[in-house]
């Protein structure tokens, strides 16, 4: 029986993403100074643009999470594990006590865990006399907390979890070029695990948006949450492409294009939702999106050959 509890550790909500979650227990850990835009890029998470063609809530945490985060990690040299599965499988209360158990074995090793509390959150620490986990979403300063037999029963039938093991040191400039090229893959492929008549990902998300908000039909609280979601990445986009042109000047052009992206969607906030604003900003920011991507394909044009047709090859 024990309790311990990570001082200082504690989750800011952004993009309510995986990478909020992630820079919070990095920074704490001490294993990046990064700021959240660096991260969310080199994690190319940053590039991850897919929604619901209905435009519902889940849209932006709507991927591959054991695949997708686990990749984030080891594009900056991290190290993971990680499980998930669904609460209504007979086996869930094995998994359940399993997962628990690692978690707190992470945290007595003064590292946070990332799980899913009906979005990504930080195990912060935990309590065996009665029974809790300690976590942070964002929400407040303080932390909240979670019964160990409640783990992983949320709104959604889904439970995930991810511990952070070890570190190696790797090439930033090599980091911000690989995430380049994930920015392309990403751009031009569809996620194999979502039905494409449900979903769409990529370019493709913006004519997903563009329609939805042409024809009036799609969850309107829930489109209003997903581009706010989205805003803030692509903010976060802008900002990382910055800081690869001060450090890459063939880049220029590039960083100029995902800046145009973020101001337009700043400017899809502003307009409160009317959808006779909204579908011109979305169309030029699709432009402008499409030609950061034609300016990566011609800066990392060697690269990408070298890739014989798989550009997410590494």
């Amino acid at each position: 029986m024990g309790t311990k509890v990570l001082t200082g550790l504690r989750m800011t909500i952004e993009a309510k993403s995986y990478t909020d979650a992630l820079h919070g227990i990095l920074s704490h850990k001490g294993w990046m100074s990064w700021s959240k835009p660096m991260l969310s890029g080199l994690t190319a998470t940053a590039f991850r643009f897919v929604v619901s063609r209905r435009l519902t809530s889940e849209s932006p945490t709507a991927y591959n999470w054991v695949a997708e985060n686990f990749l984030a990690a080891d594009f900056i040299g991290i190290t993971s594990s990680q499980q998930a599965g669904f609460s209504f499988d007979a086996t869930f209360p094995m998994y359940r006590e399993h997962a628990v158990s690692v978690i707190k074995d992470s945290i007595d090793r003064g590292i946070g865990a990332v799980i899913w509390k009906d979005g990504f959150v930080i195990a912060t620490g935990y309590n065996d006399e009665s029974g809790h986990l300690y976590y942070s979403d964002g929400s407040s300063d303080g932390y909240k907390s979670l019964e160990y037999a409640e783990f992983g029963l949320n709104e959604s039938p889904y439970w995930y979890y991810q511990v952070l093991e070890d570190r190696i040191e790797l090439d930033e400039r090599e980091m911000m070029k690989e995430s380049l090229l994930q920015a392309v893959y990403k751009w031009e492929s569809h996620d194999l695990m979502l039905p494409e008549t449900e979903y769409a990902c990529g370019r493709n998300a913006y004519e997903a948006l563009i329609q939805a908000f042409r024809s009036g039909e799609y969850d309107s609280e829930g489109a209003w949450g997903v581009l706010q979601c989205y805003a803030a990445a692509k903010r976060q986009l802008g900002l990382y492409a910055g800081i690869i042109r001060s450090r890459w000047q063939e880049s220029g052009e590039i960083a100029e294009r995902y800046s145009r992206v973020a101001r337009l969607f700043r400017l899809m906030l502003e307009s409160d939702g009317h959808t006779s604003s909204l579908v011109p900003l979305l169309i030029q920011a699709q432009q402008a999106e499409e030609r950061a991507i034609r300016g990566i394909k011609r800066l990392m044009r060697e690269t990408i050959d070298n890739r014989y047709g798989d550009i997410s090859l590494r």
